[in-house]
């Protein structure tokens, strides 16, 4: 196939994947109602995933503290800005912010003289309404799954993952409280504990919003949970009953961790809620990558190997670690949220690998995984046209049919999460 051929495919089938009502797999958005109450300038485009990359690209937190203080002239805080967003601005993030400017905006680049009409340009947008304008109608959303959100009033499209913590980071007395007061419940023993996290899963499984739970422990620890005897975890929790006030430490509260983990899975199991990991690169910067590497759930997947598992942002840069999990494990699934703005062409890698390797219905094409609700339009943007290319490329080598290519997309963008999560048809 010549190139005006290859090329003609593959808008063909972005034209396609655009018209696929989507599961957005992965979002942190706020309540509208507190998000419209955030400034709008031309910074507000590049806080949350942005920011790692200008400090990557040498910003310190004076600078920081600048462009983002409104009270400073906004004139002053492009000019610092300027020469630091020239260094970003070829990035996926930065790619998602410049999206944003261009087609929900409609202004063709941020520079130095159109700075002060996207100002102006974005807070007009933000106004009622705006989570239907940008998710709805300018994303095609099905469905959206949020993060640790549970009771926040929200658009009845959206879905929430529970937070794993309250039931497995209980190294503390003030941890312990907490999870009586939620269960209404002494909680003086280990059983009692488990009690609560019992009730709590079961509370979580009537909750028709709530579709899953999510560990984000690879934040602050290695996600190797190991099996760990009942004895030992009792003696830990007894530890802590002990002494007024006394908290484990980051190290001694791993094996607690680790048993509460294997309990919750279990649990999670029996009522039929998925479990969601975060695996490979953390938000921000200076982050312990190798505690990350999917490979350290083997233990907790040989457990459990047919648990419902979301494994999430591809396990960058381990893509083809977790990929090998997906191919043994029947329950393991791969969700590419983060991914394709992260790096595009390491996303179209491993979803072009995985689609040889994995049975395609157990691959989640896109999260936008955003705090900030214009930039889930330019990350969809973006994976619109990696899964486009990736599907065209298929074609074009002549290993999938044309029809194939129409089924994966289908699959990619909706109906995988969709089935995996358990949502209500639209």
């Amino acid at each position: 196939m010549g190139h005006a051929g290859a090329e003609s495919l593959y808008r063909d089938i972005l034209s396609e994947i655009e018209g696929i009502p989507a599961v957005d797999a992965h979002e942190h958005l706020p309540t509208e109602e507190s998000y419209l109450k955030q400034p709008a300038d031309f910074y507000s485009l590049f806080e949350h995933y942005c920011r790692a990359d200008l400090v990557s690209a040498g910003a310190r937190d004076q600078d920081l503290a600048q462009w983002a203080d409104r009270g400073t002239p906004v004139a002053d805080r492009w000019k610092s800005f300027e020469p630091c967003l020239g260094r970003i601005r070829t990035g996926g993030y930065a790619r998602s912010a410049l999206l944003v400017v261009r087609d929900l905006l409609g202004i063709e680049d941020l520079t130095a003289r159109t700075y002060e009409e996207v100002g102006r340009a974005l807070a007009e947008l933000r106004r009622p309404g705006l989570y239907d304008e940008i998710l709805r109608r300018r994303c095609n959303l099905a469905a959206c799954i949020q993060c640790w959100h549970l009771g926040e009033a929200g658009p009845d499209y959206f879905y929430h993952l529970a937070p794993s913590p309250e039931l497995v980071d209980l190294g503390s007395r003030a941890a312990l409280d907490k999870l009586a007061a939620r269960c209404d419940m002494p909680v003086h023993t280990l059983e009692d504990a488990l009690r609560c996290m019992t009730r709590v899963v079961d509370a979580w499984r009537a909750n028709p919003r709530v579709v899953g739970i999510k560990s984000a422990h690879a934040y602050v620890r290695s996600i190797g949970f190991q099996k760990v005897e009942r004895s030992t975890a009792e003696r830990l929790f007894n530890d802590i009953q002990r002494v007024e006030g006394h908290a484990l430490s980051s190290s001694q509260v791993i094996p607690l961790q680790d048993f509460l983990m294997f309990e919750l899975v279990a649990r999670a199991e029996a009522v039929g809620l998925p479990v969601v990991f975060h695996t490979g690169l953390q938000a921000g910067n200076f982050g312990r990558i190798a505690d990350t590497n999917p490979l350290h759930l083997q233990a907790l997947l040989e457990e459990f190997p047919r648990a419902r598992f979301d494994l999430f942002h591809a396990g960058m840069p381990f893509t083809r670690e977790i990929g090998v999990l997906a191919k043994y494990f029947p329950g393991v699934h791969l969700n590419m949220a983060w991914t394709h703005i992260i790096d595009p062409a390491m996303a179209r890698t491993a979803l072009d690998e995985w689609l040889d390797m994995v049975p395609c219905s157990k691959i989640f094409g896109f999260g936008g995984d955003y705090a900030i609700v214009e930039k889930v339009y330019g990350h969809l943007v973006m994976a619109r046209r990696n899964i486009a290319r990736v599907l065209a490329g298929k074609v074009a080598e002549g290993a999938w049919s044309r029809t194939e290519a129409s089924e994966v997309a289908r699959r990619l963008m909706r109906d995988n999460a969709a089935e995996f999560y358990r949502l209500p048809s639209s």
